[in-house]
């Protein structure tokens, strides 16, 4: 492209990111930056280092047994882990996490959450070493003791999946977890805070 072409196209990427900016900029003066939504107050409980086991069930979880030769009653588990802290001033609650994929394997993470106004719900962006992206929300309940989730990912050869979770504070230190993907993947488990 000329550079000409360039310095055009840039312009207009900062004059439609300026008209983007809230009401209280004045153009006398830079713009100014906004704070943290109140609403990810409620996320302050997640902050600090989690580790739990995940149990693989529903139908998925009977074909891998049958496959690996294992008993009806046994239980698939994977063990993870992660790490939530502020990002951005606060403008993002961000986790850096990991879990086994058996046999040696390993996923790691990266998700930030942030809110969004608009739809009164906290938007969720997700990328993992494995290829994978996403992006979905994350209801709270009244009493921000519980939240649901949604989700729309892909996977490094494109394809596409969606998914459906709970979250639930049992109290301070442990949170129960469900995860059901259109895959047919159906984990749960239960995660406790390191002290």
């Amino acid at each position: 492209m000329p550079r000409h072409l360039l310095t055009v196209a840039g312009l207009a990427m900062f004059v439609v990111g300026c008209s983007h900016q809230n009401s209280n900029m004045e153009m006398s003066g830079p713009p100014t930056k906004p704070a943290p939504a109140p609403e990810m107050k409620k996320l302050s409980r997640f902050i600090g280092t989690w580790t739990g086991d995940a149990e693989m069930v529903g139908p998925m979880a009977e074909q891998m047994k049958a496959d690996m030769k294992m008993p009806a009653d046994a239980k698939l588990t994977f063990p993870g882990g992660g790490t939530w802290d502020w990002a951005m001033d606060g403008m993002f609650l961000r986790m850096d996490g990991w879990h086994s994929m058996g046999e040696g394997g390993k996923m790691n993470m990266i998700e930030y959450v942030m809110w969004d106004p608009k739809i009164g719900k906290y938007r969720s962006f997700f990328l993992s070493d494995w290829g994978e992206a996403g992006d979905g929300t994350l209801t709270p309940s009244a009493d921000g003791n519980s939240f649901t989730s949604t989700a729309r990912m892909i996977d490094a050869q494109g394809n596409k999946s969606s998914g459906t979770g709970t979250m639930r504070f049992i109290d301070n230190n442990s949170m129960e977890w469900t995860w059901k993907e259109s895959s047919g993947l159906e984990l749960k488990g239960t995660n406790k805070r390191q002290m």
